[in-house]
């Protein structure tokens, strides 16, 4: 079995890019990325050395393609950022230890 992660980027300006992740369908918050460094679309695997997903204020911190998580705000912006990482990334440890695959789908 495995965890799909889905990431629907749904508005883009200068200040990043915004959008909603899902995990099994199920929308679990909102996401923000740098609006140029950003990963293409497709499908990654998603493992403890690959983690995608990480805390912070703004797109702008996120120059690494990384997947920024929180509570919308303003476009590029988020709140509440460091605990939704951290709920998010102990339901991805706890895939992880069950052998349970982590398939990470971008859209939009």
């Amino acid at each position: 079995m495995a965890m799909e992660i889905l990431l629907v980027r749904n508005h883009s300006t200068k200040w990043g890019i915004d959008g909603h992740l899902y995990i099994n369908r199920k929308r679990i918050c909102d996401t923000v990325e740098h609006p140029t460094c950003r990963r293409p679309q497709g499908e990654y695997e998603v493992d403890l050395d690959t983690n995608p997903f990480r805390h912070g204020d703004g797109a702008l911190a996120s120059y690494r393609g990384e997947i920024i998580v929180g509570q919308h705000l303003l476009p590029g912006v988020v709140t509440r950022s460091q605990q939704t990482y951290d709920r998010l990334y102990e339901r991805l440890k706890k895939a992880w230890q069950r052998g349970t695959r982590v398939q990470l789908k971008i859209r939009g």
